[in-house]
């Protein structure tokens, strides 16, 4: 969704727009794993954003901390929004 449909478009006026980039976190996790639990998702999405991280840390990460199908399903979570930020802002990414 938009900044404005998320009700934060004048606050993001404040930023640099290349600075920014909304993550469907919830939804993805309700995709992934059948909950609207995002915190893996905004991992992957800032490992993507930021570059400080990569996907494989964050991934490895999930799974020491939720083993077997509860940390695979985070790990995809994190994956699809890792991929969103690459493919959708783009221009927005900045290492």
């Amino acid at each position: 969704r938009s900044f404005d449909d998320l009700g934060i478009g004048e606050l993001v006026k404040e930023h640099a727009y290349d600075h920014l980039c909304s993550v469907p976190a919830s939804e993805l996790a309700l995709k992934y794993m059948g909950r609207p639990l995002p915190n893996a998702a905004l991992l992957g999405g800032f490992a993507a954003m930021t570059g400080r991280l990569t996907l494989d840390a964050v991934a490895q990460a999930i799974r020491e901390r939720f083993p077997g199908k509860v940390g695979a399903a985070n790990v995809l979570a994190a994956e699809a929004a890792y991929a969103h930020v690459k493919k959708v802002c783009q221009g927005s990414v900045h290492a």
